[in-house]
């Protein structure tokens, strides 16, 4: 697994390539699933949603950590969870 880029940036590839040696399986795996969100038109995945998607509730801790790297930011938009409740959508930083 790598990190998610953009093909068309040289300097989003080599930033990839660059973080990737410290990046787990869990948290490439984490990234690409809010890459494909984003992709496919939307503004990122809630916590909730993140959970949903990788199966596990271990996607928090590793959403978390990359938020500390810098590589996930907080995209100002929130939205309903299973519960109800609001949630910050998070995006790529």
């Amino acid at each position: 697994m790598r990190a998610p880029f953009q093909n068309h940036s040289p300097t989003s590839c080599e930033a990839a390539r660059l973080i990737a040696p410290h990046l787990s399986r869990m948290e490439v795996e984490i990234l690409n699933l809010i890459t494909e969100a984003q992709a496919a038109g939307g503004d990122g995945l809630t916590d909730d949603e993140l959970i949903i998607a990788f199966g596990s509730q271990s996607a928090r801790p590793r959403r978390i950590f990359l938020v500390a790297c810098g590589k996930v930011v907080d995209s100002g938009i929130t939205r309903k969870t299973r519960a109800g409740r609001k949630a910050v959508v998070w995006r790529l930083a």
